[in-house]
């Protein structure tokens, strides 16, 4: 062992694992190779503790060296030929293994971007001098854009305040107190994206986009205008129950002008005097933090994120809409993944409220978490998980649901810590069992996904004991389980093969431009490619006629059911609902007529408060009832069947066997084999888009429809207010009934008669146009030499696992 290593291990406070690197001879050489050797690691650093450690260090000492590293690293399998065994003993086996470790893969997508910014430099660099040149250069050089766009996983992180979920963030990530946590009350309504810095400047980043201007002048006209409505008027000061209101309206107010707001009129607090802290707020900018340590942007976030009423400090929370924080040292967790702290459900304020359900519907992945002390009777978190369910299934893209039992550890036993520690898991293993025994009788959740064995996992964990380790285990913790669930979600393997394997298409593509005449070949092959296209949009056609067709027999019969029971269904659920009483509810609903339909609860202090009240949706439910298995057949968020995704991945031009038959366009093919995989896989990220539209359009038409009833209801005022406005829905709903739920079905199918028109149109065009460029184009283009690069890309995708069958995922 040499002084390099000894030197690192000291550094790292794992002075007393010296003697084991030194009788395994690891030395400077081959001391980065460990890198992804789980078994050598174990064997070098038995302790899961100290392990993990080294790990980590390992990690960023690679990260940070990794382009002047791994060309030494990689060698061996940076030109072996696929085959052919590499007879090179100088190096050892752990470096003949590496080509399969994350970091022989994270090279080859370093060095497939390093190639591509060399082949971008060359179409750029020497105009054209024919048109015919000119348009290929510009299909190319989108082609390489399309490429490196990124497309990240999205896991949302559900809780309510003080189950543990910005601890739980902090100890997965490594990142201390990053995401501020502790005994004051956090800020329910700001929603926290957590994303890798993926720059190298080693900086933890924080970007607050705050609610605009407008926005907060009319919550204080609604807070303000509230506040004088219950002025000398203690019956509409108690909700249904008799319970007095706290509202968090209140806390708003203080936080932000603290004594000023006091019986302030709107004017004076939008005063600018108030912002000159934040003069981000008032120009409707972004503002932007960047430290060198999490607990210093953890304090400049303070303020941002927490309310905390015995501060004397100015608090702004109540202006922020959301905080993207960026850190460093993450790749291997997050470079493809994005972590949102979300609110349990959406916000008064309708900006803060859209953009909830929009980072809701584009959730993978959901994290539930609650204490494990209350895992099935915490009415919360199911509450959060029932009111979540349609953004996530039907309306969303969620493909797993995990619940997080937190605070593990509070656990009340003797002082003998082999007990508790066998306490603490008995517990767990308990608290899982009826966990999973409660989801399985969701029936919301059968309705929207297709239930398999991956897709509910329950986890047992405490933050605490990961970072003190006084009687569990870190595996007890299962945080490094957690840290495995992202790594794999990260799939930085599959991203790898995608890039490469489209890169290697098109350099495939320009290496082809340069072979010598072969006319009628291409003529032949476009000819046979053509017909297959022809053929196979012909069976999107019929496939996605049949899909049209058992929607519009579920919403008939959906029309006929809402019809008939619609007046029943809105008196029983908005307009005369059991045990709501006439004394405040005028309030509940002259709020639902002005806000079209839907009665968002103003939070309370230290309750769950009123569940939401969605007139539109409760009128929509019938149809959305009917349709919900068809959805789940033709557009589920998992799993294979009948679905539209399975149509597209059943579409093929059938490449492979022409470049048997015509081995001299083996290049061109290759090319349109790749782009028709990259095709397919954007087309099943737009199906997934336009099926939240379609599955969103009953309740949206609906509430169009009734946004003549809701205006005239929202302006009766007075000691018949209520009645009033209950005649108004009921006159309404019943003269107009039929049209609501017609136009509500037609707005559904012409929406799947557009989806159905985008496939076959971006099928036709897209892949005629790659034809065209590839198989049509003069043998005079003028294209640059890109021979070099072809040949060190083809090295890369001939690593990759079968590349021969390499897919790009959605």
């Amino acid at each position: 062992m040499d002084d390099y290593v000894k030197r690192k291990l000291q550094e790292w406070v794992l002075s007393e694992y010296i003697d084991n690197f030194k009788g395994q001879q690891i030395s400077e050489t081959n001391f980065k190779l460990l890198l992804g050797e789980e078994k050598a690691q174990e064997t070098l650093i038995p302790p899961w503790g100290p392990r993990l450690q080294f790990k980590k260090k390992l990690g960023e000492l690679c990260n940070n060296e990794i382009e002047p590293s791994t060309s030494k690293m990689l060698s061996p399998c940076a030109t072996s030929t696929p085959g052919k065994r590499n007879t090179d003993e100088a190096n050892p086996p752990i470096a003949k293994r590496l080509c399969g470790t994350s970091l022989g893969r994270a090279d080859d997508m370093t060095k497939g971007k390093q190639i591509m910014k060399r082949v971008k430099g060359k179409l750029q660099s020497k105009p054209a001098d024919q048109q015919s040149s000119l348009k290929y250069k510009e299909f190319l050089s989108h082609k390489i854009k399309v490429l490196e766009t990124d497309k990240k996983e999205v896991v949302g992180v559900f809780g309510k305040t003080g189950a543990g979920k910005s601890s739980l963030i902090n100890r997965i990530l490594d990142q201390g107190n990053l995401l501020p946590s502790g005994d004051v009350s956090a800020c329910t309504s700001v929603m926290i994206q957590v994303e890798a810095n993926m720059t190298r400047d080693g900086k933890y980043t924080a970007e607050i986009e705050f609610i605009t201007k407008e926005e907060w002048e009319e919550e204080l006209q609604s807070i303000l205008a509230e506040r004088k409505s219950e002025e000398g008027n203690d019956d509409e000061k108690e909700d249904s129950d008799g319970d007095t209101d706290e509202y968090e309206d209140a806390d708003k107010i203080y936080a932000l002008y603290r004594e000023d707001g006091n019986e302030a009129s709107v004017n004076n607090l939008m005063d600018s005097r108030h912002f000159k802290s934040i003069p981000e707020f008032l120009s409707g900018k972004k503002k932007e933090f960047k430290t060198s340590q999490a607990e210093e942007l953890s304090r400049e976030l303070w303020c941002y994120l927490r309310s905390d009423i015995l501060s004397n400090e100015q608090q702004y929370w109540p202006l922020v809409k959301s905080v993207t924080i960026k850190i460093p040292n993450v790749k291997d967790l997050l470079e493809h993944i994005v972590l949102i702290d979300l609110p349990g459900n959406g916000d008064c304020n309708k900006s803060r409220d859209e953009m909830w359900k929009s980072v809701v519907g584009r959730c993978t992945t959901v994290w539930i978490v609650s204490e494990i002390n209350r895992p099935v009777s915490e009415k919360e978190a199911w509450e959060i998980l029932d009111r979540s369910v349609s953004y996530l299934g039907h309306g969303g893209q969620c493909r797993s649901i995990s619940f997080i039992c937190t605070k593990t550890d509070n656990i009340c036993v003797d002082d003998d810590m082999n007990k508790e520690r066998d306490s603490i898991l008995s517990r767990n293993k308990v608290a899982k069992k009826k966990v999973e025994e409660k989801f399985n009788k969701q029936p919301k959740i059968k309705e929207h996904f297709n239930i398999d064995k991956d897709f509910f996992q329950v986890f047992t964990v405490s933050s605490k004991e990961y970072r003190k380790n006084r009687v569990l285990q870190p595996e007890d913790t299962e945080i490094p389980k957690l840290q495995e669930f992202l790594r794999n979600l990260n799939d930085r393997r599959t991203k790898t093969s995608d890039y490469v394997s489209g890169a290697y298409g098109i350099l495939s593509l320009i290496q082809g431009a340069k072979s010598s005449d072969m006319t009628d070949r291409k003529k032949e092959v476009c000819q046979v490619l053509e017909n297959n296209l022809k053929e196979g949009l012909e069976t999107i056609g019929q496939s996605m006629d049949e899909a049209y067709e058992a929607f519009e027999r579920c919403l008939s019969e959906g029309v006929r059911q809402s019809v008939e029971t619609c007046e029943k269904i809105a008196k029983d659920k908005v307009i005369e609902p059991k045990g709501r009483n006439g004394r405040g509810y005028h309030k509940v609903l002259k709020s639902l007529c002005k806000n079209n339909g839907v009665y968002k609860p103003i939070r309370k202090k230290g309750k769950n408060g009123q569940r939401e009240i969605n007139l539109n949706d409760s009128l929509a439910s019938c149809m959305r009832d009917l349709t919900n298995e068809t959805f789940k057949k033709y557009f589920p968020n998992q799993g294979k069947g009948s679905s539209i995704n399975d149509l597209i991945d059943n579409f093929t031009l059938d490449t492979n066997s022409l470049v048997e038959k015509h081995p001299e366009v083996s290049l061109h093919l290759t090319f349109l084999k790749t782009e028709e995989t990259k095709l397919k896989a954007k087309l099943k990220r737009d199906i997934r888009e336009r099926k939240k539209e379609i599955y969103n359009i009953l309740p949206k038409s609906i509430s169009d429809t009734m946004r003549p009833c809701y205006e005239r209801a929202a302006q009766y005022t007075g000691t018949d207010s209520l009645e009033s406005m209950r005649k108004e829905l009921r006159n309404h709903l019943k003269t107009f009934k039929e049209e609501i739920f017609h136009k509500g079905k037609k707005e559904m199918l012409d929406l799947l008669k557009e989806i159905k028109k985008h496939i076959v149109e971006e099928l036709e065009h897209e892949l005629q146009e790659s034809m065209s460029q590839s198989l049509k184009t003069p043998d005079s283009l003028l294209v640059p030499d890109v021979s070099e690069e072809y040949e060190e890309m083809k090295k890369c995708y001939e690593k990759l696992p079968s590349s021969t069958n390499a897919t790009t995922t959605a």
